[in-house]
């Protein structure tokens, strides 16, 4: 028998999100597999160290994915990669898509002390500027700018709650499209958020109004984001694409370890297979 440790994630990093259902379904799965596991908040798990066999955290707390990262160079099995997660952060996960030639909105990443004295020129809007040395924990962290005004106003109030990074992302036009998945197995779950009131962090997917379920190629999506994932080191994973009316997608955005709050249960079984074909030797 395994022991498997999971680490649950802070909430200043998960607002208005239930994350703790995915961990439960995942430790439920592990252990109907035959797996011992315990679940520790962050700073149990900073605090006592244990020694597993292997570990699936939703951390991102730097500290946490610091000693994620010996652990992993010790030859332990982590999911997601504690690197994976840095990963995601907006201008690293930017850059790695530009890289890799992921279709994307026009993107830019920017010091925001840069920015206080002048607004760069030649700028298409509407815009949306995100921090970018963190998820999003309050609403006002990924802002929608319609002009030079509003784009100028969001960088001093990111200056004023001191985030130093911004990525700035062309507004598409088009449906919201939500995903989640699992690289390395056949899950994939995908729907429009804006067609039946489902729960959102913060709203902003209502921008682009109702979706007009335009055709696009799944499959394609999928092969897509599990490249993303790979390239990345961040195999449990989620993020959003704008659908255009000729169906050409674009992503917008890629997180590591979502809620999967539409779909726990198939997904649960996805990464509890993830974890148990990763398990070190």
């Amino acid at each position: 028998m395994s022991r498997i440790i999971g680490i649950k994630r802070n909430t200043e990093y998960s607002p208005n999100s239930n994350d703790l259902a995915i961990m439960l379904a995942v430790a439920q799965d592990l252990e109907a597999d035959n797996h011992h596991v315990d679940l520790l908040d962050e700073e149990e798990f900073l605090t006592a160290c244990p020694n597993a066999d292997a570990y699936f955290s939703m951390a991102r707390n730097e500290h946490t994915l610091n000693y994620l990262q010996k652990l992993e160079n010790r030859g332990k099995t982590v999911v997601n990669h504690a690197q994976g997660v840095k990963n995601c952060s907006r201008p690293v996960i930017t850059a790695l898509m530009e890289e890799h030639q992921i279709p994307t909105p026009k993107s830019y990443t920017w010091e925001v002390s840069s920015l206080l004295k002048e607004t760069p020129k030649g700028l298409a809007y509407p815009a949306w500027l995100k921090r970018g040395d963190s998820c999003a924990k309050q609403k006002e962290d990924v802002s929608y700018v319609r002009n030079e005004e509003e784009f100028s106003e969001v960088v001093k109030d990111f200056s004023r709650r001191g985030i130093k990074q911004m990525v700035y992302n062309q507004h598409l036009e088009g449906d919201v499209v939500k995903f989640y998945g699992v690289a390395d197995t056949d899950f994939f779950y995908w729907f429009y958020p804006t067609l039946d009131g489902t729960h959102s962090k913060f709203g902003l997917e209502a921008i682009n109004g109702p979706a007009s379920q335009y055709p696009f190629d799944v499959t394609a999506l999928k092969k897509t984001v599990d490249h993303i994932a790979n390239c990345s080191q961040t195999p449990i994973y989620g993020g959003d694409c704008i659908v255009d009316a000729s169906g050409q997608y674009r992503i917008i955005d890629f997180n590591d370890w979502p809620s999967f709050s539409r779909c726990i249960n198939e997904a649960a079984k996805a990464i509890t297979q993830y974890i148990t074909n990763h398990l070190s030797k």
